[in-house]
């Protein structure tokens, strides 16, 4: 019987004062490896797709991420390309803006879901690595297809499949508002009604002095994605998304399509609570005032 890992981890980040709160995700011991070294596992053949019993379309269900690059996936070169192609079609107030931004505003930091397509391109690895962040779980349904991450804010994305329209009315959000339809074997959604608070890629748009970490990739409240999720055999998710944002970009900019390998059996998206200390000095500030 394969045993599983699993264990409670606390990160306090001294220097945010930020605490991010989460349970590693459950992998089987065979797939992960403890100590500095990398996670291996032997390639099996690949798998054909499986497909829906309602109506025939590749079934996307099942958790995605893990220690080990997905074939075909970018590399870091082909990456680091990509943002380099979203510089090029920034506005030049945004991509000054973009490129003063200090390594501490990055959203993420303030407990700020990554948003998409920022967390797909943490989830599908380009080189290998031991820690488990960045799961995806997706459920789908005759009508619906939900998302699940997990990396720094465990949240969810509800996609309508049954012909739905975007309502008339959009609360802003980080993840949008999603609604999709499927163009032959590939799940396609549109998603407007963003905040504007999401970066884009966690690239740097500009030259920056060694070892420096800031620089970022700003959105406005009028970004539009359309992604492209299909499944390049069983055990292989490909993601692609068209950005475009007329207040920031002076054009559109599409992603690299990212590939995800399926997760080891038994690997579990948890809970992830992120605490921003600003955030909870309002909370009891306000406690307070109600008492």
């Amino acid at each position: 019987m394969e045993k599983s890992l699993s264990a409670a981890v606390v990160v306090v980040g001294a220097a945010l004062g930020l605490a991010f709160v989460t349970r590693s995700a459950s992998v089987p011991a065979a797939a992960h490896q403890r100590g500095g070294g990398q996670a291996t596992v032997t390639p099996s053949p690949a798998k054909p797709v499986p497909r829906t019993p309602w109506d025939g379309k590749p079934d996307l269900t099942g958790t995605w991420g893990g220690p080990l690059p997905a074939t075909g996936t970018p590399t870091s070169e082909e990456r680091a390309s990509s943002v380099t192609a979203l510089a090029r079609v920034y506005q030049p107030w945004a991509l000054e803006k973009s490129n003063a931004l200090a390594y501490l505003e990055d959203p993420r930091l303030h407990c700020g879901p990554w948003g998409f397509p920022r967390y797909i391109d943490g989830a599908s690895l380009a080189v290998p690595r031991n820690a488990f962040y960045f799961l995806l779980q997706i459920v789908q349904a005759p009508k619906e297809t939900d998302v699940l991450v997990e990396y720094t804010y465990a949240g969810y994305r509800a996609i309508p499949t049954d012909g739905s329209t975007h309502p008339k009315t959009i609360v802003p959000s980080y993840f949008g508002d999603s609604v999709g339809h499927w163009e032959g074997d590939t799940l396609v959604v549109d998603v407007k009604g963003f905040n504007g608070k999401i970066w884009l890629a966690s690239g740097k748009l500009g030259t920056r002095p060694p070892g420096d970490l800031g620089g970022g990739t700003i959105t406005s409240d009028a970004l539009h994605e359309v992604e492209r999720w299909r499944l390049v055999d069983g055990d292989t998710l490909e993601y692609q998304a068209t950005i475009e944002d007329p207040k920031v970009l002076t054009g559109s900019w599409t992603t690299p399509r990212y590939r995800l390998r399926r997760a080891p059996p038994g690997a579990v998206v948890h809970e992830a609570v992120c605490l921003d200390p600003e955030d909870l000095g309002v909370m009891k500030a306000a406690t307070k005032e109600q008492k």
